[in-house]
């Protein structure tokens, strides 16, 4: 049976959860400093949990230490809204402990209060010209579409991502507190390391993934498309004539990779001096970035991967089990981001969505 936690022990789990915010991790110092098996994750969120609500470490009903519940007065739910309308970026625990009450009776005050916590959604920076590329895009696709009801049915999508074993931006931890939705948004240029995937999407299903084990370079890219992705392709396509979509990244760019697009695909690929110009920092209109990298890392980060093959073997599998028809449903859900975007004049419309 385990022991029971004494107070150095419990004091050195809460100091560390506040450094890491990670049960493992908790675990790791605790077996390190204490040379004994550490307390379970139940029993280090239960002392988390305690001291959110009671404001102490010890056992409050056994030795009646700590800050019991109380109700809130209304000196302390006004400071409280004082506080979240100067800094509506603040956690709970945050005003919690400066204004000297527990975390649970800050929370009900924002309830009772109808006070709710929005995410801001990460959007790109866009420069003064993108608009207008953006505009002129979104017009030749509907136009497409208009011309050829099947149309959607013939892109392969593209794109690489950068998978780490700690895990994706976590945007649950940036809320903002406010009566009303703000409509918040947060301009974020993303440049993570960590292992790099390709994959290719069209609504007949997914192509790759592929991964990449050095830097992605021009000549790297253009042997992926070579070996691998095209011939994968005319599997799913047969003798159909089918377009091909990439961003403008500088592998994307090298010469010899738009040279074997532009004699394999003449007038059917999209990219960066492509027959259609992609419109750059538009993650907003490609199924892989608005759909595909957020749905994997949701699924492969809950598994927790602990190393570089686990990680790549979790994102196999993840990429195996998406069925067909979301692939249909995300394809054709571009006309309308389209649409939207030509709405908003070309700028960002995620947020009106």
């Amino acid at each position: 049976m385990a022991c029971r936690l004494n107070f150095e022990e419990r004091k050195f789990i809460m100091k560390y959860y506040w450094k890491y915010e990670n049960v493992h991790e908790v675990q790791k110092q605790f077996r390190k400093e204490f040379k004994k098996e550490p307390p379970t994750r139940f029993t280090i969120t239960r002392i988390r949990d305690k001291f959110e609500v009671d404001g102490t470490i010890h056992n409050v009903h056994k030795q009646h230490a700590g800050r019991p519940r109380t109700s809130s007065s209304s000196t302390e739910v006004e400071r409280v809204l004082e506080m979240f309308q100067k800094s509506p970026r603040k956690s709970l625990r945050q005003v919690s402990r400066e204004v000297g009450i527990s975390k649970s009776t800050v929370q009900r005050i924002m309830q009772r209060c109808n006070w709710k916590s929005y995410i801001p959604r990460l959007v790109h920076a866009l420069n003064d010209d993108d608009p207008d590329r953006r505009v002129q895009y979104c017009k030749w696709y509907l136009e497409q579409c208009q011309g050829n009801a099947g149309f959607p049915t013939k892109i392969v999508w593209s794109d690489e991502a950068s998978f780490k074993l700690n895990g994706s931006i976590n945007r649950h931890n940036c809320t903002y507190w406010s009566p009303v939705n703000p409509h918040v948004t947060v301009e974020h240029h993303v440049n993570l390391p960590g292992i790099t995937v390709w994959c290719g999407l069209s609504s007949r299903g997914l192509i790759g993934p592929f991964f990449f084990d050095a830097t992605v370079t021009g000549p790297i890219y253009l042997n992926l498309l070579q070996q691998f992705v095209i011939p994968s392709i005319r599997i799913d396509f047969e003798d159909e004539e089918f377009f091909f979509q990439q961003d403008g990244a500088p592998p994307h760019y090298h010469r010899d990779v738009r040279s074997f697009l532009d004699e394999l695909l003449p007038n059917r690929w999209i990219g960066r001096r492509g027959f259609v110009e992609y419109p750059p920092r538009s993650p907003d209109l490609t199924p892989l970035d608005f759909f595909l990298w957020g749905y994997l890392k949701d699924k492969v980060y809950a598994k927790k991967p602990a190393t570089i093959a686990e990680l790549r073997e979790a994102i196999e599998h993840e990429c195996s089990k998406i069925p067909r028809e979301m692939f249909v449903d995300v394809c054709d859900s571009i006309a309308s981001r389209c649409q939207k975007c030509l709405d908003q004049d070309g700028r960002q419309f995620e947020n009106k969505l």
